[in-house]
């Protein structure tokens, strides 16, 4: 987790193999790097003049469109005679899929407040050096509170195209004395997850006008980032009652539809603008009972966790986490419905954060009809489900996009890290 750097400096000011080559160097010490991604300098210096140590202990992950993440950089000046005067310059690299407002760095001043670093952006690299200049004395270390996260837009209203698997974080000191001179150095790549929905025990068959059929549906975050503005939706057809079971008695919960969408109902299983705490794992008791008139054949459950969803379009924010499954719809059942066995995954894995806008939205769970409908297994996803990437925020007209199929874009173990983006209709 920690890792310490040592870099001398050359008593040759104009050493070149020594300058923090990012394409350009700030002419002060607030002013960002061009260039991001440059290797630090291959060749080491024959003389040393300083002493500067930078232990990071950085985020363990990230989670997407969740709360930012604090941690620590430990400056260290190692000298016992000299002085130092330095500054922190960072870079944070998401990758082109990340847009300008997905990412942002906070650090905590002397006072005790946050403030937002001030970060250039380019082709999903954003960059920017904390403000003051940090004097060291002989022997003397600086502990900096940081603060990173992957926002994708405002509270209750998303605005951003995009998502990665990971943020590479560079962080870099330099002499601030003019010279510019790179004096330590720590690279670390930062996992990025997002929330993960599931179902569990989801009948393969169910009886239009029958029984209803239970099942629990799970929402985890496995992050180290707090989560704010949450709904979890189920999305069914439009023939469907959905109940959960609250405080000791199942509650009829109210179908939300837009016109876009007509045959898709969605049910806010949780209320909206719910938290999700790191670490924490929610299940709710679902019951699904279909009217008397619903079409015979196979049907389909979706969970959503849509994170600040906003605007006047239902529906319409970050998605972290999907899941589904599958339920025939059979004239009669001899038995009682048994739970599916075999979860399988919604959607095909990605390897780009670019695998994004033009897949658009998969059909939505409208029940097939089919002459002779012969029960077949329920396919429920796994909680780690990936899913397409996300338009959200400024689209006027999108409405519902229920993902169930097309190109997903998953994290190693499965882990969610882009969101689904929503299809625009006219």
């Amino acid at each position: 987790m920690f890792r310490t750097v040592r870099i001398g400096r050359p008593l040759a000011m104009g050493a070149a193999a020594m300058l923090i080559s990012l394409s350009a160097v700030a002419a002060t010490a607030s002013t960002v790097w061009a260039g991001p991604g440059t290797p630090t300098p291959s060749a080491e210096p024959s003389q040393t003049c300083c002493h500067t140590e930078l232990t990071v202990d950085g985020p363990g992950t990230l989670g997407l469109a969740g709360q930012p993440v604090e941690f620590t950089e430990k400056i260290t000046n190692a000298s016992a005679t000299e002085s130092e005067d330095v500054f922190l310059n960072l870079v944070a690299d998401a990758g082109a899929g990340m847009p300008e407002n997905g990412l942002a760095i906070w650090y905590r001043t002397d006072d005790g407040t946050w403030e937002k670093v001030t970060l250039e952006y380019h082709s999903g690299s954003f960059q920017g050096a904390l403000p003051p200049t940090i004097t060291l004395g002989p022997g003397e270390s600086r502990v900096l509170h940081l603060r990173l996260g992957l926002p994708m837009g405002e509270p209750h209203n998303g605005d951003s195209n995009g998502g990665t698997q990971s943020v590479k974080l560079t962080s870099s000191v330099g002499a601030a004395d003019g010279s510019w001179v790179l004096q330590a150095r720590d690279v670390r790549t930062i996992p990025v997850k997002g929330l993960t929905a599931g179902f569990t025990g989801v009948p393969t068959t169910a009886v239009p006008g029958g029984a209803p059929v239970e099942f629990k549906a799970t929402v985890a975050n496995t992050t180290a980032s707090d989560y704010v503005n949450v709904s979890s939706v189920l999305f069914t057809d439009r023939h469907t009652t959905v109940q959960v079971y609250r405080e000791g008695k199942w509650v009829t919960l109210p179908p939300v539809l837009t016109a876009a969408e007509p045959d898709t109902a969605g049910f806010y299983l949780r209320g909206r603008d719910h938290t999700v705490p790191a670490g924490d794992t929610s299940t709710v008791r679902v019951r699904v009972s279909w009217k008397a008139n619903a079409p015979l054949g196979k049907t389909r459950l979706a969970q959503r966790v849509i994170v600040n969803e906003g605007g006047s379009v239902p529906f319409r924010g970050t998605t972290v986490g999907t899941t589904s499954a599958q339920v025939t719809l059979t004239a009669s059942q001899s038995t009682s419905p048994s739970p599916s066995q075999s979860p399988t995954t919604s959607a095909s894995p990605s390897t780009s954060a670019s695998a994004s806008a033009s897949t658009g939205a998969t059909p939505t769970p409208t029940p097939t009809p089919t002459p002779t409908p012969t029960p077949t297994p329920a396919t429920s996803t796994p909680a780690n489900t990936g899913t397409q990437l996300a338009s959200t925020g400024t689209d006027n007209s999108g409405t519902i996009a229920l993902s169930l199929g097309g190109t997903a874009f998953v994290l190693a173990g499965g882990s969610l890290a882009a969101y689904t983006r929503l299809r625009r209709r006219a």
